[in-house]
Formats: structure tokens, sequence, C-alpha cells
């Protein structure tokens, strides 16, 4: 054994590994001595070979059966990532490695069954399929290993819970104890994990007690005479010149520069920016993009054959992208986990200086939230996961696969979906309805008390994931002349019906039809009791954050009127510009009233929109807005709309607002239960649009509508499955994921000052002008 030891370790050498870092020294001894481990540790650290060096030494001494481990990344992205390294390993060491997607060819799916390797890389979804395909079966039940990276992106999606019980699965057809092992940078909630990989908590964690450290600066550039220019001639703002003058600086300094945001419309935006403006050799990298070129793109990026890649969370993970020596970050990235993911993937290594600039908007309320964020980070707070317990949909799957796998009794089958502790609670009865779905829709069959095989069983088994559909885009067409105007993904989309209005290239367009495959419009206007939608981020900004955002422009308030310097809630000012303090100087030398996080300030302008400030955050206002839009409906007898970002809620209505129609909803507000506003709160997400397109989606995940079907958003079969267990799932996702039913007690207990104006509040105009121009600038650019 000592001479294997040695060998092992002098091939190791060869490759560079001549000494374990802190997570190695911590993780390897955990996973040798066969404990379920969660690995976690910043990024450049060396958590991969922590999780894998153990189990190539086992299969180099030991040689078991193939196929021994099972690598699963959430992206095909990271499974080119890791083959390449993983590969490297096992060939020095004599180790098969190999991988099983679904861009996998058929030549590699014949060479997996003949000559399997001993390592598979695998994603999700690929994992599942092997227990129904019986030669890949008779060698996954050899399994001793699951190593699960990235795990923080699995905990609260769907596609990570219907992982959970595979795993489950996995367990019952395996020979051996299956070790889990999960790798993930950041975990925003560890017992979730821990239980993630063991139903009980019975894991290890190996964490090393320190933190790599991170320079990260606000940075807000000053406009010069340059930009003024440039703003002129390409159709900018002078603010948003003045940012791509200074990423072109930053990439001078620290070529290839990698730059994020949140959007894929502002990625683009920024590449054909940057592109135009300054010539530099720039491409945007997002979801969107085929297979092939963002492999182009990584490859180019990797080898600095480009000056900057412009991202968006595509390449906030684990992917080797090279030497990268700045990350910036434009526009606030809403979550601390987001930024020390993104921050960190400058300086790729144990000892080097994650390095970053982040570049707020033009609003005081994102300068502050990037302050916020930016400490926050820099403390090491990280999110928690936002959980849905025993969603429908993956019990329908799941049980799916298990009928197609031979499970035939509804008892067994439920003990399977209890061990993972997502579905501990599940209830008997959900089960039996989910059950009696598909046996309508023709999926499974009953006989006798047991379950069995329907004819569209495999059809939808096959054809049905949890993967979100917002990679999706929509092509933008003038349904007068047939132009391609942009486009627009789908989780934008999901907020828009026909004759909705939204902003693109700095013009309002209503939306005449919503197809399969692009969106028709043309050429609108604002007419009164219509909200255009906007570029709203999909990342939540949490309650927290934003209750922090209030009290910092509390401050400002404060300093405004007492001494006139900088707050900060630390020794650290915040960063902030002359012109942004003037809006606070404005906003209360024309006597509005300052907005407080015990309070709710409701303006109602020209008796015709309301802008109501709250500190509830993202899911929070939208709560707020459902039910306060929900209440007016009933007193105004007329159709109300609504939009909410993370410290507004904008509302208005088809006749005119007053102050005694805010009060009457605030009355109604105050005295009724928390039952019954949250009834509220449920009939207003029905009558939402993201309602109709989450129903489109569960009808698809539940398999009653054909996932390749025709059927589109505006269908009346929708309609048919409203209050039905689809209708249920579609209300509980949207609930978890877009609306905090936490904040109710606090619509409570908040106090209220309503006023009428004749026009909005300066700190209110901040939030108005967003609807109007979207944050790319105070002219929308053409995508």
């Amino acid at each position: 054994m000592l001479r294997e030891a040695q060998d092992f370790a002098s091939r190791l050498k060869t490759l560079g590994y001549s000494e374990l870092t802190p997570i190695q020294k911590v993780a390897i001894p955990l996973i040798e001595k066969g404990k379920n481990v969660v690995i976690t540790a910043p990024t450049g650290s060396g958590k991969t070979e922590a999780a894998v060096l153990p189990v190539f030494y086992s299969i180099f001494v030991n040689r078991p059966q193939k196929i021994s481990c099972i690598y699963v990344t959430p992206l095909r992205s990271l499974n080119r990532d890791v083959e390449e390294r993983l590969k490297k390993i096992g060939s020095t060491l004599g180790v098969k490695v190999g991988v099983k997607h679904g861009d996998t060819t058929d030549k590699q799916r014949k060479d997996l069954v003949n000559d399997p390797p001993d390592i598979l890389i695998t994603t999700p979804e690929s994992m599942q399929y092997f227990l129904l395909n019986k030669k890949i079966r008779e060698m996954v039940n050899k399994v001793r290993w699951v190593i699960i990276d990235e795990l923080q992106e699995m905990l609260d999606e769907k596609r990570g819970i219907d992982l959970s019980v595979t795993l489950q699965r996995f367990k019952k057809v395996s020979r051996n104890k299956i070790q889990l092992i999960g790798i993930s940078a950041t975990v925003g909630d560890m017992e979730v994990a821990k239980r993630y990989l063991d139903h009980d908590g019975n894991v290890e964690v190996a964490k090393v007690d320190f933190t790599k450290t991170i320079d990260v600066r606000i940075e807000i550039p000053e406009v010069k005479e340059e930009d003024v220019e440039v703003a002129k001639r390409h159709s900018l703002s002078p603010e948003v010149a003045s940012r791509l003058r200074r990423i072109k600086e930053l990439a001078d300094e620290n070529r290839p520069l990698l730059v994020f945001t949140n959007t894929r419309e502002m990625t683009e935006f920024l590449s054909n920016s940057l592109s135009n403006v300054y010539k530099m050799k720039v491409v945007a990298h997002h979801g969107s993009l085929s297979r092939e070129l963002r492999v182009s793109v990584e490859r180019d990026f990797r080898n600095s054959n480009l000056d900057a890649v412009i991202a968006t969370s595509s390449l906030e993970l684990g992917i080797d992208i090279g030497s990268v020596k700045m990350v910036v970050q434009y526009m606030s990235p809403r979550e601390s986990l987001r930024l020390i993911q993104r921050i960190g993937r400058s300086n790729h290594n144990l000892t080097g200086t994650s390095r970053g600039v982040v570049m707020p908007g033009n609003d005081i309320y994102d300068v502050i939230e990037c302050n916020a964020i930016v400490r926050l980070a820099k403390s090491g707070y990280v999110e928690k996961p936002l959980i849905e317990r025993y969603p429908f949909d993956v019990m329908a799957h799941q049980v799916a696969g298990m009928v197609l796998e031979g499970y035939n009794d509804l008892d067994e089958i439920e003990g399977i979906l209890r061990g993972s502790f997502y579905f501990k609670d599940m209830k008997r009865e959900d089960l039996e309805e989910v059950v009696d779905l598909l046996e309508s829709a023709r999926v499974v069959k009953r006989k006798e008390g047991k379950l069995g095989v329907s004819w569209r069983i495999w059809r939808y088994y096959y054809g049905t994931n949890m993967i979100p559909d917002s990679i999706r885009s929509f092509p933008v067409v003038d349904s007068l002349t047939g132009m391609r105007l942009g486009t627009l993904n789908e989780d934008f989309v999901s907020t828009l019906e026909d004759e909705s209005i939204f902003v693109l290239g700095g013009r309002l367009w209503k939306v005449v039809s919503i197809e399969q495959d692009k969106l028709l419009v043309e050429r609108g206007q604002l007419k009164k009791g219509v909200l255009p939608s906007w570029f709203g981020e999909s990342i939540p900004v949490e309650r927290e954050t934003a209750m922090w955002v209030f009290d910092e422009i509390n401050r400002l308030f404060e300093a405004e009127r007492e001494t006139g310097k900088l707050p900060g809630s630390s020794e650290e000012p915040l960063v902030l510009t002359p012109s942004l303090l003037d809006v606070i100087s404005q906003h209360s030398e024309r006597g509005y009233p300052r907005v407080d996080k015990d309070t709710f300030v409701v303006e109602i302008i020209n008796h015709d929109v309301i802008v109501i400030h709250s500190p509830l955050g993202s899911r929070g206002n939208n709560t707020l807005g459902a039910i306060f839009s929900t209440l007016l409906n009933g007193i105004k007898m007329a159709k109300s709309s609504f939009r909410a970002d993370s410290y507004h809620v904008a509302l208005s209505s088809m006749v005119p607002i007053g102050y005694h129609d805010i009060e009457k909803v605030k009355e109604e507000i105050l005295s009724l239960s928390e039952e019954e506003l949250l009834r509220v709160l449920d009939a207003g997400i029905k009558e939402s649009p993201q309602f109709k397109w989450k129903l489109l989606v569960e009808v698809k995940r539940f398999g009653v509508v054909d996932p390749k079907s025709e059927v589109d958003v505006s269908s009346t079969i929708l309609k048919a499955y409203t209050d039905t267990i689809v209708g249920r799932e579609a209300l509980r996702e949207l609930k978890v994921k877009n609306y905090d039913e936490s904040v109710i007690p606090l619509l409570k207990s908040m106090k209220w000052t309503v006023l009428e104006v004749p026009s909005p509040s300066p700190l209110a105009s901040q939030f108005l002008n967003r609807l109007l121009a979207s944050k790319l600038g105070t002219r929308a650019p053409r995508s």
C-alpha cells in the first residue's frame, strides 16, 4: 500500500500537485473515512481536487468495478471544463474519465457501454436516465461515489430537487453504500446543504477558516467632455458613455477583462457599444448563445485573444477561463452571493486577491444598494436559498420515472420520495392526486391497486425536465412591417400579455400577440391605467438589504440637514456623487416626506398614478403590489395594474384615484386577517400574466399537454387547470420565487403616510423614469 501511495503522489507531482491546499487537508481525510461531505471554500482554493483526489486514489489502488464514481455538474459548460481537468489527472493515473450529457454523440454513447469509464461526468437530467437504460443501469449499480458540483445551485431549483429524488433511486439499486460529496464556493444554508446529501443530516462539513481576500470597490465615473461627445454621436446618455469609457480603461489595464451584467439585454448592449464606440475586441456570453459559440468565446478569452467578455451568470460558476486579473460588475449584482462568485473569478488561485469594480447605475437606489452588497460580500454574508417543499411537478416526473424503472407499489414510491428531505412532509393525498392526474393524461395506469406504464409515459418522461425556461429568447417583430426590432428573454416576456406596453429601442411598443416563437408588436402610447413593463431584474433583492438602503437614505436626510457629510452605517462612508445628493436636497426642499423603513409613504400623483415607497425588497413589494391592486380593483370596480422594484410599488387605474380610495385600501389591509390577506394575494397572482406563463410550463411538466405541442399562453386550455393541482403548483412556485408571504404581518404593522401631489417627488421620479427608459440609460438602446 505504501508503494502505491508513493507512486500515486509521484504521478500527481508531474501535474504540479506537490502540496495540498488547506481545504484539501481538511476534506480528503473525511472522504477517505467514507463520510458524506460538503466541501465549501473560496474559488481557486482547490475544492474540485479536494473531492476527486481521494476518489482517484481509491480507484488507483483498488480498481473497483466500473462505473464507480459519478460527477454531476449543473451546466454543460462545467462538464467540458471538469472533463478536461479530470481527464488530465486520469490519464496520468490510468483512471478512465468519460462524459454523458445531452450533447453526447452516438459514438460516445456506444463507447460508454462498450468501454465504460471509472468516473462519469454528467448533468442532473442525464443522470436519471441511467436508471432506465438496462446496460448502463447494470454499470451504475456499482457506483460508490456521487460528487455534486456547485451544490448551492441545486438547493432551491426544481432540477436540484428532481436530482435529490434521483439520488434516492440510485441508493435503492446500488450494490454499494453510496458516498455523497457536495462542492460549493458559497452555501447560504449549510443545514439544507447537509440534508440535501443525507435526509438526517449525517454529513461532515469541510471548511477552512479563512476568507479569500476580496478587493472590490465601487466606481462612479465622472462625466468628462469626451463622454458628452460620445453620447451625442451614439445616442447614449453621458453617464452611460462615461461608464463605457471607464470599462475600456480597465480593459486596457487588465486585459482580458471579465464584465458581468444581470440581463442578456444589458450584455448585448455593452458588447455592441464597446465594439462600436471604441473598436474593442469584445464579445457577449450568455445562455441563449449556441454551444459552439460559447465554447469559441471561452477559448478566445482563455487565450487572451479578446479585450473583454461581457457575460451574464453563464460565466459565474467554476469554468476555467484562464487568467482574469479583474472583474467588473455593471450595476448592482443584487445579491452578495452573486458578487462573491463573480469577483472570485479574478486571480483564480489560492493566494491571489480577487479584484473587482462595481459600477452602479444612474439612480440613488442602485448606488446605495451597491454599497450594501459590497459590504455584505466583504463580510462573507450569503443569502439563504428560497426552497419550495414537495413540488407537485417534480413528484409527477419522479413517479413516472419510477414506474418506468419497474416500481408499481405506491407505498414504495412514496417511501423513495420521502427519502429526499424536500418530500419528507409531503401529504399522501397530494401524491394520490398527482397519480390521478398522470392516469388521466395516459402517462400511468392503475390496475388492481398497482401502477403500470401507459402509452404516453415515454414521451412525457424523456420530453420533460425541470430546467427553467428562462433561457429562451423571443424575437420582437413589428406586425405592420415585419421588421425585427430586437429580442426579449422569457423572464421579461412572461410579464406581458396582449395590449401590454413596454419600452424597446427608446420607443413604446404594444403587444399585438404572443406566439410560440415570436412577439408581434405595434407602436404604442401610454394610456390612463396602463403602466409599461420594464426590464426589472430577475434576481431578487432581500428585504434586509432594502431596509438597509432605506436606513442609509434616512441618514442622508439627516446629514443633509445637519452637517452635509456623507453618512455610513460603519466607518466606511457611502460612495455617492454630488448629483445624487442633490436628489435628497431637492426632495427635502420641495416638502416631500422622508422615506422610512417603518412607513409606507404613498404619493397620489394627479389622481392617476400611485407610488408607494416601500422597504420590503423585490419579493415583498410584489406581494404588497398584488394585494394593494386587488383590493383597489374591488373598491373602484375597475382594473388597475402595478409594477414593483425593491424599493417602490407603482399603481395605475382606469379611473381616477383619490386620497379616500387609498385610505379604504389601507383600512382593509389593517382589518383583514392574515389568512384573508393570503387569499387576496392568491387572487392577485392568478390575475397576473406570470401566472398564465407558469401555468403553461406546468401543464407540460405534469404531462397533461405534450411538451412539444402548439399550445400557447393565450390558450383557453390553460384555464381548465387553474383550480387543479397543476394550478396550485404554478401558484406555489410563483409565491416562493416571486412573492414573500412573510411580509403580510408587516403590512399590518407599518405606519402609513398618504399625500396627493401634482408631480412625483425626486425619489419617486427615480423609479418612474425607469418605467419609461430601461436602466441602460436615459434612452434605451436598440438590442
